[in-house]
């Protein structure tokens, strides 16, 4: 048997994918696993040993615009495998995947998804953590004998010797032993520009007024943060504050968090790299158009803030579609509080 896992991105999106990696090779320890990902977040599964290969595909494959790319790589594969994963939620993917002749299974976003794939599972409600809607797919294929785990849901990232070192050699240059991470970031990457959960300037610039007064803070981020990173430091001019944005790999950057005395982080990405580094009661995160139900497990125990259920619309975490702009969320944090 062969099965194929398809997921554009975003990184922490793919990162929740990976218990369902583990627990597809835990029941099938000699099958085929591959998975088809954007270029852009395929680092967040190399170096995972329970899949065979990896295809990345252009970022705008998955889109419109490059969607011939993407029909391409599905005739490519046709009747190669015996099942197809799609763990996104856009039906038209559901559709083009048709082209592969194996069985799909998938989320039934749209009423349509029920007629496109042969097992599917219906993806409506946020206050299920996301990771257990994968697992969820487990249930539903023709395959027998499946057991399916939902206490094992931790995610996977493989973190090399030589990203252990970049790391402790950068440190130890600089002479930084306690510090602390903060990540501003959310709803601005390659496939939103929102910024939506991203903290509002008064508020990152008061955390980190607050911060930076006695202990050393490293700003971590991807290259998208590095301008409002550069505006933070400019407007600061504190030497304790270090802007890293951009400076480090994924491993490389949950390896740093690892070893900060307490990690913040809004709704994004590198939110996941603090729950695989085991931040637990050192980390907080903040919220804001997002329900922290979908995205934190139960596990986790770190401190959460979301002043903001009240006026939030599930359309997003569902749709992607806002109702609100960014200015409507974060008004009741008190910064004040969490320092």
């Amino acid at each position: 048997m062969k099965i194929l896992l398809i997921r554009r991105g975003a990184i922490g999106d793919v990162l929740m994918t990976t218990p369902l990696i583990r627990q597809l090779r835990i029941n099938f320890s000699n099958t085929q696993i591959d998975y088809c990902v954007s270029k852009s977040c395929k680092v967040a599964l190399e170096g995972n040993i329970n899949l065979n290969n990896i295809y990345p595909l252009d970022d705008d494959a998955f889109t419109a615009k490059g969607v011939i790319k993407f029909i391409k790589f599905i005739l490519h594969i046709k009747n190669q495998y015996d099942y197809i994963f799609i763990l996104g939620k856009n039906w038209l993917i559901n559709l083009l995947c048709k082209l592969s002749a194996a069985n799909l299974i998938g989320f039934a976003r749209e009423s349509i998804s029920r007629f496109i794939l042969d097992g599917y599972v219906i993806y409506n409600d946020i206050e299920r953590y996301q990771v257990l809607y994968y697992l969820d797919l487990l249930k539903v294929t023709d395959i027998t004998d499946i057991n399916v785990d939902e206490a094992d849901i931790k995610m996977d990232l493989y973190i090399s010797n030589t990203d252990r070192h970049i790391v402790d050699n950068e440190l130890s240059s600089r002479g930084i032993n306690d510090f602390v991470v903060v990540t501003n970031s959310g709803g601005n990457n390659k496939y939103e520009r929102s910024g939506v959960r991203m903290l509002p300037f008064n508020k990152i610039i008061e955390l980190l007024e607050g911060l930076v007064s006695d202990q050393k803070v490293v700003l971590l981020g991807s290259d998208t943060d590095m301008a409002s990173y550069n505006l933070y430091e400019s407007l600061l001019s504190n030497s304790n504050l270090i802007n890293w944005a951009g400076k480090f790999s994924l491993p490389q950057s949950c390896y740093l968090i690892s070893k900060c005395s307490h990690f913040y982080v809004t709704d994004c990405g590198v939110m996941h790299l603090g729950l695989i580094a085991e931040k637990g009661a050192d980390m907080t995160c903040f919220f804001g158009p997002t329900n922290p139900l979908h995205v934190l497990p139960a596990y986790s125990n770190c401190k959460v803030y979301w002043g903001d259920e009240d006026i939030y619309c599930k359309d997003y975490q569902l749709y992607g579609s806002m109702n609100k702009d960014a200015s409507s969320y974060f008004k009741s944090l008190d910064i004040n509080e969490i320092l």
